[in-house]
C-alpha cells in the first residue's frame, strides 16, 4: 500500500507544475481570443450596418413592413439600430468603451431577435451565441489587447507618478520642518 501511495504522490508532484504550465499558456493566450472574438462579432454586425446604409430606403420598408420593433416608430428604429451596430461595432473592435458597446449590441441582437418573428432555429440559435459572447465582454472587458487597456495602464501609471510625487514632497516638507 505505501508503494501505492508513493506513486500517487510522486504523480501529483509531477502533475501540478504541468497543470500550472498549462493554465499559463492558456491564461497568455488569452487577450488574443478576446481580441479575435471581439473582431469577429464587430465584424458581423458591422456588415449588418453597412447594409442597411447601402440601401436605405429597403431598410425603411423592412422596419416598416416587416421587422416589428416594440415602442418605435419605424424609421427611428432603422436608424437606432444602424448606427448602434455601426458604432457598437468599431467600439468593440478597438475596445474603447468596450463594455459599454457590447452592452448595446447585446440589447440589439435580443431586440432584432424578437422582432423578426420568421426567425428560423438555426439563426435563434446562433443570436443566442452571440448573445453569450457579447455578455462574456459585458461581464470581463474587453480584454488586455483594447483601448481600455491602454487608457486604464496610463491612468494608473499617473496616478501612482502623481502618489510617489506627493509622497516625495511630503517627505521634503517634513524634513525641512
Amino acid at each position: 500500500m505505501t508503494q501505492g501511495t508513493g506513486l500517487l504522490t510522486r504523480a501529483a508532484i509531477g502533475a501540478v507544475p504541468a497543470y500550472r504550465r498549462l493554465v499559463l499558456g492558456l491564461e497568455a493566450v488569452l487577450p488574443l481570443f478576446d481580441l479575435t472574438v471581439r473582431l469577429y462579432l464587430a465584424h458581423i454586425f458591422w456588415k449588418g450596418g453597412m447594409a442597411k446604409l447601402s440601401s436605405w430606403m429597403s431598410t425603411v420598408m423592412l422596419f416598416t413592413m416587416v421587422y416589428d420593433v416594440p415602442l418605435l416608430p419605424p424609421e427611428m428604429a432603422a436608424y437606432l439600430s444602424t448606427a448602434v451596430e455601426l458604432g457598437g461595432s468599431f467600439l468593440l473592435a478597438i475596445g474603447l468603451a468596450g463594455r459599454w458597446a457590447a452592452l448595446s449590441l447585446f440589447g440589439l441582437n435580443i431586440v432584432a431577435s424578437i422582432s423578426y418573428g420568421q426567425l428560423s432555429e438555426a439563426a435563434l440559435q446562433e443570436a443566442f451565441y452571440w448573445g453569450i459572447l457579447f455578455l462574456y465582454f459585458v461581464l470581463h472587458g474587453p480584454g488586455r489587447l483594447s483601448v481600455d487597456a491602454l487608457l486604464e495602464s496610463l491612468t494608473r501609471e499617473r496616478v501612482t507618478t502623481c502618489l510617489s510625487e506627493n509622497d516625495g514632497s511630503k517627505r521634503t516638507v517634513s524634513h525641512s520642518a
